[in-house]
């Protein structure tokens, strides 16, 4: 087995140590925490995470990304305006959001606000960075808040075998692709090799030919001297573009080999976050290349 593949399945694999009631957060901050009944979970992926552990009857709000699985719990409004008044209204026992969430200039003071009023704040690792091995990270210490390392096992056990399947559904040659961000067809940006998008396609097994790391805007020019072999869009993007026939009406797409031959593919909305369905999501995408390239 490769020595990047078993140092990553290593990094999945979680303890089996008993319930640890003290977890030290992104922010090293120590959380002291026993058996929390009420939660409001911060960032779409740390809602799935506390699900996948079955401790979902715990959470009592969430933010506007935490959907998946159910979307009824209470939101305290976007993610990136989070009001501190609206948390504590839920009375929560825990907050439990990433540092994404309380970046400066964002929610920088929120933490602050919450634990000046009593409230327990644990700062999880960024969803946004960190590959699988953060969302092995953020389980463990998901794990450890509730006690439950035999579920977080059984989590990591099933991130091997989507890994393995990977493997064997992946392009011999790796496409060269382009992750495009569209609000509409004029107001369109290329994410480059920074974020979820990217780690999406390098597990799919392709190559993101963006050559910056932040987000730029979509330019005909730009595009065109990149000539991906495929574009990766958003769902809700690719529909608000009107679809693939609509997309290829987008400055430089047609002029793209990823135009010319209608290789276009719509991925999760979640996927600027890394969250435990990422290698469901790059095992689709990778089995959709390798019968389009046919290699």
């Amino acid at each position: 087995m490769p020595k990047r593949t078993t140092a990553l399945l290593a990094a999945l694999t979680l303890t089996s140590s008993a319930f640890a009631a003290s977890v030290k957060g992104a922010d090293g901050v120590t959380v002291n925490v026993t058996q929390p009944r009420r939660v409001v979970a911060l960032n779409g992926t740390t809602v799935e995470l506390i699900y996948r552990l079955g401790q979902q009857k715990t959470l009592v709000g969430r933010d506007v990304t935490g959907t998946y699985p159910a979307n009824t719990l209470p939101s305290v409004g976007h993610w990136a305006q989070l009001p501190a008044e609206g948390i504590i209204a839920l009375r929560p026992d825990l907050v439990i959001g990433t540092a994404d969430n309380f970046a400066a200039g964002r929610n920088g003071t929120v933490v602050q606000q919450l634990r000046a009023a009593g409230v327990k704040v644990l700062v999880l690792p960024p969803s946004d960075s960190g590959g699988l091995e953060g969302v092995a990270t953020r389980l463990n210490m998901l794990a450890q808040v509730y006690g439950v390392p035999t579920a977080a096992q059984a989590l990591t056990q099933n991130f091997g075998t989507q890994l393995a399947a990977l493997r064997a559904n992946r392009s011999k040659t790796a496409p060269r692709v382009i992750f495009l961000y569209a609000h509409s067809p004029s107001d369109a940006s290329i994410y480059g090799t920074e974020g979820g998008a990217n780690t999406l396609i390098e597990l799919a097994g392709g190559r993101n030919v963006a050559p910056f790391a932040d987000v730029k805007p979509l330019t005909a020019e730009a595009l065109v001297a990149l000539n991906p072999d495929a574009i990766v869009m958003l769902e809700r993007g690719l529909e608000s573009v009107g679809g693939v026939e609509g997309a290829l009406k987008m400055p430089g797409v047609a002029q793209t080999n990823a135009g010319r031959g209608r290789r276009i593919y719509a991925v999760n909305d979640s996927i600027r976050w890394i969250g435990p369905r990422f290698p469901e999501f790059a095992l689709r995408l990778a089995r959709q290349w390798k019968a389009d390239f046919g290699r």
